[in-house]
């Protein structure tokens, strides 16, 4: 006798896991306790009882699931390449790298880390020479009174706050 569980029952008869449980309810299905006691469905005579005691009888498709059911390879149902299409993958992926490898050497790429913190260095450095404007307006126009330095310094700042976009609106 194999056991199998009713949600197992129900895929391979091709219906919900609530008309095998409606079935069992009703006595049209036999259910047998395993070791735990969870009630479990027997594979070889699913079919017979569905189709005898039910409207919806199932193909002899099913019948053949049941008493052939196909062999699996693994719990997780991984799919396992053959070796050629692995030995074909392997290829691919080390031509990939050496591709990468050589964009490298020629200069054509860069790694990230070197890109960000060159950008870092510029952004730092345009934003001290923003920062710098009001010194060199008040030097290049001694005229510049305190308040007009204030305004200077906090258009500054509003601009560098709306280029970070930190601004509080």
């Amino acid at each position: 006798m194999q056991l199998i569980t009713r949600v197992e029952a129900a895929k391979l008869l091709g219906v919900t896991k609530e008309a095998v449980y409606g079935a069992i309810k009703k006595g049209r299905l036999r259910v047998y306790p395993d070791q735990k006691g969870v009630p479990m469905v027997d594979a070889h005579t699913l079919v017979e009882e569905w189709n005898k005691k039910t409207q919806r009888p199932v193909s002899a498709s099913v019948v053949n699931k049941v008493t052939n059911p196909e062999p699996r390879m693994s719990r997780t149902k991984e799919y396992i390449p053959d070796y050629d299409e692995s030995r074909a993958r392997t290829e691919h992926l080390k031509a990939e790298l050496l591709e990468i490898d050589r964009q490298q050497k020629e200069g054509k790429l860069v790694p990230a880390e070197e890109v960000e913190s060159r950008w870092v260095e510029i952004v730092t450095l345009a934003r001290g020479k923003m920062l710098g404007i009001p010194s060199k307006a008040k030097q290049r126009i001694p005229d510049l009174d305190a308040a007009a330095m204030k305004a200077l310094e906090d258009i500054v700042r509003e601009t560098l706050e709306d280029l970070s976009g930190e601004s509080e609106e």
